[in-house]
């Protein structure tokens, strides 16, 4: 069996906690040995997780047999030639992509080609101060301008009344791949823009990209901390812990393990889907898939370990043992299982935000560069060295050079 033993990638976050007890089992009923590896991500390390990822497919020996990856980044794998289809075992083992959303399912294929199994779906929601909205008479935001102004007024009833810093919201703003740029994929989807078109081409420049952002920047210069600009979910959930702010908006995972822990911060807090645009709700999505790199030499041992890591059983297990709310399957999803175990307005959150929920980062095969031309474009908005005219061209003319230097 090549070298022996499975080497696994993943992202040391709560969601997967129970993975190492699901390798376990793996070998026990298998006898295929596996060893993990964990990678705490966050502001100035995602990189280095990404940069893993991305070795994991392109070196003539990789250092890891199963990775848990970024779909972004192995579409460019893909065509590249380095990530194992997982069409032809699919088939073989009567499996297929029908138990997931059908934006999840053209994530993780490239024409009849399959890269990867997912295992979550992890979208934006909103995670707010139930207790403050209450107090204040404020309803939960249900579209951007409501956000805007519950958040002002907000705001400015806890600043006056309990004489403290406070801020009425905060989301993401950081640049790179990962965080910024994942925020304001749910203002761009909601407009109706994509940076993207269905082909992977460069998508012409729509008045809706100036309003997505022109919307973000305005939140975040109005209502969210001065630090905006060095803010991922790391961050997010500590500021709401400490009541920083009175709303958020990132993923229901990271609210899951919030609500998790019990306590005056669960109880006084309430989960709902992300407010509206003028083209409707439109969360980001993001779902992550166990690939193969096409250069192993344990490709049928790591096939045995997707399969088992992506089935219901093994998901649900995950969901109870981790809070792994957002799974990707959706018979799993809507099981008596989750009903039992996750709260409601987290579970109907979740779900409602699941049908919806759709890649809103540059989605082709330019990889997590293409991610990082608008994250590090809107960070330096955030920061006030763009306007939204010069952000918006530095996008356009970042994203023209990744694309002009895909190869076929």
């Amino acid at each position: 069996m090549g070298r022996g033993v499975l080497r696994v990638y993943q992202e040391d976050w709560f969601p997967f906690k129970a993975l190492p007890d699901a390798l376990r089992e793996f070998t026990r009923r298998t006898g295929i040995r596996a060893e993990l590896a964990w990678d705490v991500v966050g502001v100035g390390t995602i990189e280095h997780m990404f940069d893993t990822m991305v070795r994991s497919f392109t070196a003539e020996q990789p250092a890891f047999d199963v990775v848990c990856c970024d779909e972004i980044i192995l579409r460019k794998m893909y065509r590249l030639g380095g990530v194992t289809d997982l069409a032809s075992r699919m088939r073989r083992d009567g499996l297929d992509l029908g138990h997931v959303t059908e934006a999840t399912r053209r994530a993780v294929t490239v024409g009849d080609g399959v890269l990867g199994l997912p295992c979550v779906n992890v979208c934006s929601m909103l995670l707010c101060r139930r207790d403050l909205l209450e107090r204040y008479g404020l309803p939960v935001p249900r579209d951007w301008g409501e956000l805007r102004s519950v958040a002002e007024e907000l705001q400015s009833a806890v600043r006056r009344d309990e004489n403290r810093e406070f801020w009425g919201f905060e989301t993401r703003g950081a640049g790179g791949g990962g965080h910024a740029v994942w925020t304001l994929g749910s203002f761009t989807g909601s407009f109706g823009v994509r940076w993207l078109d269905e082909g992977g081409r460069l998508a012409p420049l729509a008045d809706g990209h100036r309003a997505a952002l022109e919307t973000y920047l305005a939140l975040i210069r109005e209502v969210c901390p001065p630090d905006q600009a060095e803010i991922s979910f790391v961050e997010m959930r500590r500021d709401y812990a400490a009541g920083r702010v009175g709303m958020i908006m990132d993923v229901g995972m990271e609210y899951a393990h919030i609500l998790a822990q019990g306590g005056p911060l669960a109880d006084n807090s309430l989960v709902a889907m992300v407010p509206a645009g003028p083209r409707g709700r439109a969360p980001n999505l993001y779902c992550p898939a166990w690939a193969v790199p096409a250069r192993t030499d344990m490709a049928d041992e790591a096939w045995e370990l997707v399969k088992f890591l992506t089935s219901d059983a093994r998901l649900e297990a995950d969901g109870l043992q981790a809070n792994a709310v957002e799974c990707a399957s959706l018979p799993v999803l809507y099981g008596a299982a989750f009903d039992r175990h996750f709260r409601a307005d987290l579970l109907a959150a979740v779900r409602g935000s699941r049908a919806v929920a759709d890649e809103e980062r540059p989605f082709g095969s330019a990889g997590i560069e293409a991610c990082a031309v608008v994250g590090d474009a809107v960070e330096a908005a955030i920061r006030g060295r763009e306007t939204v005219d010069s952000a918006l061209a530095r996008i356009r003319r970042g994203l023209e050079a990744l694309l002009e230097g895909e190869q076929p």
